[in-house]
């Protein structure tokens, strides 16, 4: 695992995404976020486990506070995919 900063993580990111390595990204002397690339053989399934149900929780943390319903986003995804496929 490799540990930068958030400016090297901005100007470096599609190098991190061809590493298929996993980067620890910092904000000072704090970690702010973890880039887990999808193909990363290397990581057991347990972390990947772990990292979804965070994000997927962080998510809908953040959508009962803004009031929304999932009905609401499932809708919003296949009106999304329906535009898509009509351009």
């Amino acid at each position: 695992m490799e540990f930068v900063s958030v400016r090297d993580f901005k100007a470096r990111t599609s190098e991190f995404m061809r590493k298929k390595e996993a980067v620890m990204v910092f904000r000072g002397s704090k970690p702010a976020g973890i880039f887990i690339p999808w193909e990363d053989i290397s990581l057991e399934d347990e972390v990947r486990r772990a990292a979804l149900k965070a994000l997927a929780e962080r998510i809908a943390g953040e959508r009962e506070k803004k009031g929304i319903t999932e009905k609401e986003v499932l809708e919003d995804f296949a009106a999304f995919r329906k535009d898509r496929r009509g351009r």
